[in-house]
């Protein structure tokens, strides 16, 4: 006969903090591991801009706004360097999206009606750092005077159709008369 001082104790298996520690610690090893040698199971980047301080500068050469973003103007006449325009300055923070080609994009619009001018892609953005922020700007050849104008700028994410990033409107300004 048996009884129950004889039976055999159930064990309850018991981790120490310790071990637990230890426990915690490899699996972050192993994880971390796993993620340097399959990049491509890292969560994709999310990618965020903010735009501040945007400013409207006219009239402004295309020569001046080449100096400004610092592109040599290469095989470019003195006719075309010398176009007039408008700069639209601003500063921009992205966070996420180090060494991403950032397209940007402007819209003339007639402030009035809201009606397309023109338009066209601009120099993109290729953050240096996941938190970079910094000054930028584009021109846009000078529109017509008589009217009340607005810029839109858009910034794309890098990859997919044109996903936008973050657009802006420029105040609205008129033409300033200008002296040949």
């Amino acid at each position: 006969m048996s009884t129950a001082a004889e039976a055999p104790r159930k064990r309850r298996f018991r981790l120490s903090l310790a071990q637990i520690g230890t426990l915690v610690g490899l699996i972050s090893a192993i994880v971390t591991l796993v993620l340097v040698f399959r990049p491509w199971w890292k969560p994709q980047d999310v990618g965020k801009a903010a735009i501040s301080d945007i400013v409207v500068r006219q009239p402004y050469t295309f020569r001046r706004y080449l100096q400004r973003v610092r592109i040599a103007p290469q095989d470019l006449t003195r006719a075309y360097l010398a176009r007039r325009g408008v700069l639209v300055a601003f500063h921009y923070e992205i966070t996420g999206l180090r060494g991403k080609n950032l397209p940007l994009r402007w819209e003339l619009s007639d402030n009035e009606t809201n009606e397309l001018i023109a338009e066209k892609n601009a120099f993109g953005l290729v953050p240096s750092t996941n938190d970079e922020g910094g000054d930028w700007g584009v021109w846009v050849p000078m529109p017509k005077r008589g009217r009340e104008y607005y810029i839109t700028v858009t910034i794309y994410q890098a990859k997919g159709p044109p996903y936008e990033l973050k657009h802006f409107d420029s105040p609205p300004f008129k033409v300033r008369p200008t002296t040949p």
